[in-house]
């Protein structure tokens, strides 16, 4: 991956010009998306700034690709074959059945095959064409980090492609390690470190986020026919997966107990998490930082709540978003 990149098309723009574009389709892919991770980033310097959503805008897609929100307009029938064999070995591996239909079902799963394509492409040095891949085969030239990240991540979206059905946390956070854990591998490779210690770190801080989103997402989740909460977990406490249908669900102790054991598994992997910060280049501290503080908010919400993650999404109002970004700027931890 590097001559085919320098070649400039007779008439066409340089190749400078065609990556600088690439770099902003993907911080509009961000911006559109309005989220917290996009308000951190603005904080990077601008090279840390750019490879981040190229990053960003990858799993942007890829999740958006599994939700149904987004597919590649290119004709993908030339996958068809390899998303057929790939459909053959996750039924086999699998108990639960396709949330979508079979039509549907087999259009993301090429579609995350595309992205699995370009991925090997990207490693072979090959031109890419798409903005997302030139952006992001750049940002992989330029910063130090395993591409098998990358392919794990799919490995965890094409999991929401079927019904959930985990049974006790250390499947719920294999499965939080593969869409999480490995998004922020990836990222500590752009906001640099030296102690290699900072990997054991990020790997608890995509654990403590996305448990954290899990909570965050259970209403819309539960629409999507995903379920991502452990069923031996609650079985402990007297409940089970059909009990979420029921509306006074967060009113009943039994359900208010099970939130506590969850609570605590969260807050022990965001205790490990904050050890990451102080490890990190210190351009690039304040952005994971807010991202840390937005989502212990959060986490402060529903058990301020007792728990009801139920009868409204979690959320903060204006007043404690205010609140939550001037901490950053004043406070050196989430204490």
């Amino acid at each position: 991956m590097t001559s085919s990149f320098l070649l400039v098309e007779n008439g066409g723009p340089s190749f400078s010009e065609r990556l600088e574009d690439a770099y902003t389709h993907c911080e509009s892919i961000a911006r559109a998306a309005s989220s917290s991770f996009f308000r951190s980033f603005r904080h990077l310097p601008d090279p840390k700034r750019k490879a981040v959503n190229a990053l960003y805008a990858f799993c942007r897609r890829v999740d958006d690709i599994v939700d149904g929100d987004w597919l590649p307009s290119e004709d993908l029938s030339h996958l068809d074959s390899i998303t057929s064999e790939r459909l053959a070995e996750l039924l086999e591996s699998r108990e639960t059945n396709p949330v979508y239909s079979d039509n549907e079902h087999h259009d993301r799963l090429r579609a995350l095959m595309m992205f699995r394509s370009r991925l090997d492409d990207i490693e072979q040095g090959v031109s890419m064409s798409d903005s997302i891949f030139i952006a992001l085969a750049d940002t992989l030239q330029r910063y130090p980090i395993e591409i098998g990240h990358l392919r794990e991540l799919i490995n965890g979206m094409e999991d929401d492609l079927f019904e959930t059905n985990y049974a006790r946390f250390e499947d719920l956070r294999r499965y939080c390690y593969r869409v999480a854990s490995t998004v922020g591998l990836c990222l500590i490779e752009i906001y640099g470190y030296s102690d290699p210690n900072a990997r054991r770190h990020a790997v608890e801080m995509g654990l403590f986020l996305q448990l954290v989103n899990v909570l965050r997402d259970i209403q819309e989740d539960l629409q999507r026919n995903r379920i991502y909460l452990p069923t031996e977990e609650l079985a402990k406490f007297g409940l089970s997966h059909a009990d979420l249908a029921d509306p006074t669900l967060a009113n009943r102790p039994a359900w208010q107990n099970f939130m506590r054991h969850y609570f605590d598994h969260v807050v022990t992997n965001r205790n490990n998490a904050l050890g990451l910060l102080p490890l990190l280049d210190k351009d690039a501290r304040r952005s994971p930082r807010l991202m840390c503080t937005a989502y212990n908010a959060i986490l402060k919400e529903a058990i301020r709540r007792n728990g009801d993650v139920l009868s409204r999404r979690l959320t903060l109002n204006f007043y404690r978003k205010m609140q939550v970004a001037l901490s950053t700027l004043f406070t050196p931890s989430l204490d």
